[in-house]
């Protein structure tokens, strides 16, 4: 049987299918629109389908003369191997760069100076320490720097110039520093800079982990602001700007998951009983959060127990019925099993800073507009609420950017297009939950 035909009809049948695919699509990037916010940053391409729209994110940080009034972001610090800092920064419209020696980095943006000390490595401290006399807890910034500085001045961590004023009281950060709000890096510098401060005071700063500053570690920038992707772009990237050779990415990576003062856990989600289960003490847990980050190999247990689904930083037992809600038994279980009598999360949002199964589970995540402005804070031990500064978030629903349609014969719109396909495969491509 001679086959030849067939197969001709077959590819040309193949062929023809392929340029009808290419020609609506073709069709239907013609009648697209993107959708920019009021400074020129695309949010989302518009793809007829029918009489409606498809809404497709662009994640690459794109954007027609975009113009961010006041906005610094940055800076992304790293040392060469001379021993020169090269850093570069985003002011309003634009990247600088500079490479410097010495210790501290000074940045002039939009009428504001402000200083970065590069040259002292902040240390850990220990996954486990006895509890402080006096301890300030909060989770869930997400980028939103005025809360941060105003809740700090509040609980008289900080002064009225901003110096740490806790003396050796400790102040614990519970996960999710990152993400959402566009100040990320203003938020982390900050806490890198009090760290230092801290420990010149006989205090201490500890970031715990929460599974946002696991993803922009790994190049997931899917929750970033807008405005912050932008400028990240214009950096670099993402993932060059947490790199494990910059000042801000080197310090998250030796940050821990979990943290015990005393007998007070804290961690970003929560601990299920799989992970007590898992045998995996605090500073084993800690350590294999790090060798994730350094490329060294672990076994799937101590993964689960860190990134997983009901790991530390994801972990929602004790509040999300749909996640099966620990029972009073599996929390005194946990609890026994290291050793504690409370654990402190954040990550699952709460309308006030909840105690759960009499005090032992503690719930700080306050961060929608509708919730109580709470902090926690421990004195001598005891756990005790106490008011703060309203964190100012942005409606749920903020308003509809401004429309232009897509240029077909503009190579600059198509490079845009590009960028967006490219950078949504790379956020396809990574693994999950590692």
């Amino acid at each position: 049987m001679n086959i030849t035909k067939p197969l001709r009809r077959l590819a040309i049948a193949a062929g023809l299918f392929i340029l009808l695919v290419l020609a609506l699509v073709a069709a239907a990037l013609y009648h697209s629109r993107f959708e920019l916010n009021p400074n020129g940053v695309h949010q989302r391409l518009y793809v007829p389908i029918g009489k409606s729209y498809a809404k497709v994110a662009m994640p690459a940080g794109t954007g027609d003369g975009v113009t961010l009034p006041g906005f610094l972001d940055g800076p992304v610090v790293r040392k060469a191997s001379d021993g020169i800092w090269s850093a570069s920064w985003f002011c309003e419209d634009r990247v600088h760069q500079q490479q410097l020696t010495g210790s501290q980095l000074t940045i002039d943006c939009a009428g504001k100076r402000t200083t970065y000390p590069i040259g002292t490595p902040v240390p850990v401290a220990a996954g486990v320490i006895p509890m402080p006399d006096r301890v300030a807890v909060l989770s869930d910034i997400e980028g939103n720097l005025a809360f941060l500085e105003g809740a700090l001045a509040k609980l008289g961590v900080t002064d009225s110039a901003g110096a740490w004023a806790y003396g050796q009281g400790h102040l614990v950060i519970v996960g999710d520093a990152v993400d959402r709000g566009r100040d990320v890096f203003a938020v982390l510098w900050r806490l890198y800079s009090l760290a230092q401060e801290a420990q010149r005071g006989g205090g201490a700063v500890h970031m715990v982990l929460g599974n946002h500053e696991q993803y922009i570690l790994r190049g997931n920038s899917s929750r970033a602001h807008l405005e912050h992707l932008y400028a990240l772009g214009q950096m670099g990237g993402p993932v060059p700007a947490f790199a494990g050779d910059t000042v801000i990415g080197d310090w998250l990576r030796a940050q821990p998951v979990i943290l015990q003062m005393g007998s007070v856990l804290f961690t970003h989600g929560g601990i299920s009983k799989a992970t007590a289960d898992s045998g995996l003490t605090v500073p084993q847990l800690n350590e294999a959060m790090r060798n994730y980050w350094s490329g060294t190999p672990a076994v799937k247990p101590a993964l689960d127990a860190v990134l997983g689904r009901s790991g530390v930083t994801q972990y929602r037992g004790y509040l999300d019925q749909e996640s099966g809600l620990a029972s009073a038994e599996d929390v005194q279980y946990v609890l026994a099993r290291f050793g504690a009598k409370t654990v402190v999360v954040g990550h699952t949002l709460v309308d006030k800073v909840t105690m759960l199964h009499d005090g032992r589970v503690i719930a700080i995540d306050v961060n929608t507009n509708e919730a109580a402005d709470e902090a926690l804070v421990f004195e001598q031990g005891k756990p005790r609420v106490v008011a703060v500064v309203d964190r100012g978030l942005p409606p749920e629903q903020g308003p509809r950017g401004r429309m232009r349609d897509f240029q077909f014969a503009d190579a600059q719109d198509w490079r845009t297009l590009e960028r967006t396909v490219w950078r949504s495969v790379e956020l396809a491509r990574l693994p999950h939950p590692y």
